[in-house]
């Protein structure tokens, strides 16, 4: 009877370490077949729209830093009311031959746009740096010398007499006393030619006069003027795009829910069926595991048993040999 006992107790042993065994090897390999999906959201704002556009509609799929995907869930647009900001700004333009500084503008009106919302305002803004570019003898330069008392022999320029000549005017020697006539620097203009102009004529005074045109060149410069300072950029109310996207992760420990999920399923694939399959193999192995307690216990009451039957049996033989 032990012997039976002990064979049984060692057959049931044998087969539940097997099936033991099978259930952990698909424990391992349906870790990597199957997790369950975890959601997460992503919630995204836009930046600031200055107007509520009825065609605006976020992007359907957002990419994190990880290379995680998202798709969008849903979205809508929500007012935000923005405080005045003061921002400093500046802006170079450069102005290209310019006789003399005095010709550059004090102050100038810069477009400035907005980082938050991209609007665009205009403001004016004084010099805050100048610095001057090359310089070039440019043509352009010219005035016009009038003559008087036409019919006399010369004409008198400051100190210097000029003849008169019915052809050209004759100016040759008298370029400085010209230039210091309209007040100019003469190391910044210079006369080249000059020709008559018209006719002579009388003048209010009864002068005989003609005019002259004078022609030449004048030194300019380039010059690279920075407007700037604050900007004050007034308040006003906006509009942003809130969206929720949705991912999916997958949790670390997750391949016993994913068995049970199958199986509770109603729309089991063909993969879903291994699942299933594992349910059952590990109910067989608890079956097993139960069986083998059976076991133990009737094993050791057998073994009480007998050692019981012994006991009593040399008992008896003890009182027939007194």
């Amino acid at each position: 009877m032990v012997k039976k006992t002990f064979f049984l107790f060692s057959i049931i042993l044998f087969i539940s370490l097997g099936e033991m065994n099978v259930g952990s090897t698909w424990a391992a390999e349906s870790s990597q077949i199957k997790r369950e999906p975890q959601n997460r959201e992503v919630i995204i704002t836009s930046g600031v729209l200055a107007e509520e556009k009825e065609d605006y509609r976020p992007d359907e799929k957002y990419t994190d830093q990880d290379g995680k995907e998202f798709w969008l869930k849903k979205w809508q647009i929500e007012p935000i009311q923005m405080p005045e900001r003061r921002e400093w700004t500046e802006q170079e333009i450069v102005y290209e031959e310019v006789e003399w500084e005095g010709q550059l503008p004090k102050q100038a009106a810069l477009i400035i746009k907005d980082k938050v919302t991209g609007q665009t305002l205009k403001q004016n803004f004084s010099i805050i740096h100048m610095e001057q570019d090359k310089q070039q003898w440019v043509p352009g330069f010219s005035f016009t010398a009038v003559f008087h008392s036409f019919d006399a022999d010369y004409y008198q320029l400051g100190s210097k007499k000029i003849p008169f000549d019915n052809k050209k005017p004759q100016i040759n020697d008298c370029y400085q006393e010209l230039l210091n006539e309209i007040q100019v620097d003469p190391e910044d203009y210079r006369i080249n030619d000059a020709a008559w102009e018209g006719e002579a004529y009388v003048d209010d005074s009864g002068t005989i006069c003609r005019n002259a045109l004078v022609t030449g060149e004048k030194r300019v410069s380039d010059y690279r003027v920075i407007y700037g300072g604050e900007a004050v950029i007034p308040s006003f109310q906006g509009f942003q795009c809130v969206s929720i996207y949705q991912g999916f992760d997958s949790v670390t420990d997750g391949w016993d829910q994913a068995g049970e999920h199958l199986v509770e399923s109603e729309k089991n694939t063909g993969s879903d069926k291994k699942g299933s399959w594992v349910i059952f193999r590990r109910s067989v192995v608890v079956t097993f595991s139960i069986l083998l307690v059976i076991g133990a216990i009737v094993f050791s009451t057998s073994v009480m048993q007998r050692n019981k039957r012994k006991k009593i049996s040399k008992e008896i033989e003890d009182e027939e040999i007194f």
